[in-house]
């Protein structure tokens, strides 16, 4: 019995550790982006693999993903490669089964910014529909495959860890956790967190008395 509380207090010394490190992270803000608020529109779409490149970008420093704005209902694996000059800058992958109309693919930051890029993502395709997201624009400055101009700018958005920690940003995400309800309220929070906690602590009496 002293063995199973000795391991029920490290586990939940664990969970306490990886709750507080979560708290004391950054979220991820939107340093750039292409997008133009309510312009979003498909400018295209394939049903076979390709490479989508819209160049004409630029990776602000400290960039550690880039969203890019393709739909699909079960996308593909993906690699996305930053171009400079013909040399590559940044690249990452994300992996198969992302839903949605966006995927984030990490990259290594840069500690300076670089004008002028070009972000291509390249996949490829069974039985499956992509759709590619963005803005319509002129074929100088639209995405391109190679071959063929899209009918606009592919959405591309450069995230990276923002100023704040989710523990300083408590109080507004309590907030916002009570918009849209009835009743709302930043008590919604603290009542969900309430829950949590009891949860946790029921679920351990539970083990306790049943291992007893």
């Amino acid at each position: 019995m002293r063995g199973v509380k000795l391991a029920l207090l490290a586990g939940l010394a664990l969970l306490g550790v990886a709750l507080l490190l979560t708290l004391l992270a950054s979220p991820m803000t939107v340093a750039a982006t292409n997008k133009v608020p309510g312009s979003e529109a498909p400018i295209g779409a394939t049903t076979t693999g390709a490479t989508y490149c819209q160049s004409h970008e630029a990776l602000p420093r400290g960039t550690s993903a880039i969203r890019i704005w393709l739909d699909a209902s079960a996308g593909p694996r993906v690699s996305a490669i930053v171009y400079s000059r013909g040399r590559v800058v940044a690249s990452g992958t994300r992996g198969s089964v992302w839903i949605g109309g966006s995927f984030t693919v990490p990259v290594k930051p840069l500690a300076r910014t670089i004008s002028g890029t070009t972000v291509c993502a390249s996949f490829r395709l069974h039985d499956e529909t992509i759709v590619i997201q963005g803005m319509p624009s002129s074929r100088a400055t639209a995405a391109h495959d190679g071959r063929h101009a899209l009918a606009g700018r592919m959405g591309v958005e450069y995230l990276r860890p923002g100023t704040r920690s989710w523990l300083s940003l408590g109080s507004e995400v309590a907030r916002r956790m009570g918009l849209g309800r009835t009743p709302g309220g930043t008590w919604i929070a603290l009542v969900a967190l309430a829950l949590f906690a009891s949860a946790v602590a029921l679920t351990s009496r539970l083990l306790l008395r049943d291992l007893a």
